[in-house]
């Protein structure tokens, strides 16, 4: 044999025991089933409601409390986006639930502003949330043309519709060899708190994740992610009800998990509100493919002050910003909004009147209950313009709308309690409900026992002719036995503002449905183009003193 081939064969056969020694040394430290040979890192955010811009985050957003700092903003998100992917030795995938397009840059760009830019943040995997059919789906569409992610809508029905071809039922990557599957999941509520229109629920959310997870599971994928947008207690029944999902990243309640919760062998996170943090997983697997749930790691990464924005990003939104005007105009009135203190606590007020029917219609309640206190503005606005600085002068507090079941026999005493805030921001605007208070009577009055919960200490009978409208809008006697859906603010549900402690008390089936006055109003002259305040219906008779 030729010296030199002799030489070449001995490098390859070295060169080729040197490879094999590597992957044994690998192999070696891979071996203990404790240790993971590999691992995906998974980022991302949920809620984002448009907020491009650093915002005020409350500590409780119900208490309207004044007490905040800046958080958030898409270029220090992109800037930590960026950063997560430079620090990790594997793959990142940067996903959301939902909820993003919303606000002001939804009211002027028509979402585009805020898709392209979080396209051009990272994100890469998307599932759809209640408020991006605030517009309707073309509207919707459109802003996906802006972004070259993957869109999912496992449980809702885009046949024939604007999203047809631009979101798939469930998704699988492969990340250097470790197939995941993704899949979506939208709120029950969505015909009740969106402008779906012609896109339709498909199946429940239960049906709809068992489907998912079948297709998945009949493709070997080794790890099946849920983004979901129905709520965090929602996502627990639905870990406790399909087996198969190994995490589940949610949306819609707004909630930041403190740790992961657990529901069988299901991880369960959220992803908050605002951008406020951005929620990060690191996810890693044994060494024969198998997903380690006791490894996973979850930090909440705070969006502060403290990082450094992206410069690219900061610069498109300065671009996009250059286009607002002082105020976004959203439609017209051709009625004036009566919003003074005389006007909204000390009887019948046609805006409230206004915001409690549509209030009313969009969640199918037989009664709308919300207190004058909820109404800011303090001011008459003249026919002309409806803007968004007007809906959220409007709407200071934003509050969210909740949904319960309550017996007959405690709306009465709801009443006497509105009757006893005469004049007060406690005085209470009702929907669906018509009655009569003579403020000569006894007022109620109620006071906190020994161990300080709220009781009435004398009844009260200010409130009279009290009568209820059927669904076929004939007004029926109040029925003290029967249970009647009513829709009321957080204000007073959870907090028992204004002393109404009954809806907390007595309420059942509590459900929030994360909707404001500002954005029923916005959602509602977006698509009409007109809103007006009609004449009072004798809703609330008021007999002075």
């Amino acid at each position: 044999m030729n010296p030199k081939n002799k030489k070449k064969q001995s490098e390859k056969r070295l060169a080729g025991l040197l490879f094999l020694l590597i992957l044994f040394i690998n192999a070696c430290a891979g071996a203990p089933q404790d240790k993971s040979s590999y691992h995906l890192t998974i980022i991302g955010t949920a809620d984002l409601q448009g907020a491009l811009e650093p915002v005020k985050i409350a500590p409780n957003q119900d208490t309207a409390s004044k007490t905040s700092s800046l958080v958030g903003g898409i270029a220090r998100l992109a800037a930590m986006i960026k950063a997560v992917k430079a620090e990790t030795d594997g793959p990142v995938a940067v996903i959301s639930s939902g909820d993003d397009l919303m606000n002001r840059y939804f009211h002027t760009f028509k979402g585009k502003a805020i898709f392209q830019l979080m396209w051009e943040a990272g994100y890469e995997i998307y599932a759809f949330g209640n408020h991006e059919f605030d517009k309707g789906p073309q509207v919707l569409a459109e802003a996906l043309r802006k972004t070259q992610w993957q869109s999912l809508c496992t449980d809702l029905n885009v046949e024939n519709t604007p999203l047809e071809g631009l979101c798939r039922p469930w998704l699988i990557k492969n990340y250097g060899g470790l197939k995941a599957g993704f899949f979506s999941l939208m709120t029950e509520d969505f015909p009740f708190v969106t402008s779906g229109r012609e896109v339709k629920l498909a199946r429940q959310n239960i049906a709809a994740a068992q489907w998912a997870v079948s297709q998945l599971q009949a493709r070997d994928v080794q790890l099946i992610v849920a983004l979901t947008h129905i709520g965090f207690e929602n996502d627990q029944r639905l870990a406790q009800a399909v087996k198969g999902i190994d995490i589940i990243f949610g949306g819609h309640s707004h909630d930041y998990t403190p740790k992961i919760a657990k529901v069988g062998q299901t991880v369960i996170v959220n992803g908050g509100e605002k951008g406020a943090h951005l929620v990060r997983l690191d996810l890693p697997f044994k060494v024969n493919g198998a997903f380690d749930r006791d490894g996973v790691r979850y930090t909440l990464l705070p969006v502060t002050a403290t990082v450094t924005p992206d410069q690219e990003i900061e610069a498109r939104l300065k671009a996009y910003q250059k286009f607002f005007p002082a105020e976004i105009v959203l439609g017209q009135t051709e009625t004036e909004w009566n919003l003074t203190k005389d006007a909204v606590r000390r009887g019948e007020a046609t805006v409230c009147n206004l915001v409690n029917d549509l209030m009313r219609t969009k969640f199918n309640a037989d009664i709308v209950l919300n207190n004058a206190g909820a109404f800011r503005g303090a001011r008459k606005y003249p026919p002309g313009s409806v803007t968004d600085k007007m809906l959220q002068e409007i709407d200071e507090f934003s509050n969210y709308a909740y949904m319960l079941d309550i017996e007959g026999r405690h709306l009465k005493a709801i009443l006497e309690r509105s009757a006893a805030s005469f004049d007060e921001g406690g005085f209470l605007h009702p929907a669906g409900i018509r009655y009569t208070v003579d403020l000569s009577q006894t007022a109620q009055k109620i006071d906190k026992n020994a161990s300080k919960e709220l009781n009435v200490t004398r009844p009260g009978n200010r409130v009279s002719a009290i009568r209820i409208q059927d669904a076929n809008g004939q007004w029926q006697p109040l029925e003290a036995d029967k249970m009647y859906r009513v829709l009321s603010n957080s204000y007073l549900v959870n907090q028992q503002g204004d002393g109404y402690f009954w809806f907390k008390r007595y309420g059942r089936n509590l459900k929030n449905t994360y909707s404001t006055f500002y954005s029923i109003l916005a959602e509602y002259i977006g698509n009409q183009g007109v809103l007006n305040p009609g004449q009072p219906d004798q809703r609330i008779i008021v007999i002075e003193k």
